[in-house]
């Protein structure tokens, strides 16, 4: 007896095209599920991150607010560094927001 045809390299490709396509899709559904439970928020909700600048790939300014302050921080390779403490009074209520990135 002869063994079954192996299937090509066109259609194996495509199936691992679909296949990766379909795992890509159900991730990003996924986080984007977990993102709106809240998932990987402060559970009192007392840390917020009001707004976040990438200076680099590696270097970054993030507005926090904790409890009733309002801290801006710096942060690079895995550190962060107090840069200052806002007045609360002078941010925005709610921030502006990229039209492309909506905010949950």
């Amino acid at each position: 007896m002869d063994p079954p045809p192996s299937p090509s390299l066109g259609a194996a490709l495509a199936q691992t095209l679909i296949a990766l396509g379909a795992v890509c899709a159900l991730a990003w559904w996924l986080l984007r599920w977990a993102a709106r439970r809240g998932v990987g928020r402060s559970p009192a909700g007392v840390i917020e991150v009001v707004d976040r600048v990438a200076l680099d790939p590696r270097r970054s300014l993030l507005v926090v607010r904790v409890g009733p302050k309002v801290l801006l921080l710096g942060g690079s390779d895995g550190s962060l560094s107090l840069l200052s403490e806002l007045d609360p009074a002078t941010l925005p209520a709610h921030p502006v927001t990229d039209a492309k990135e909506p905010r949950p």
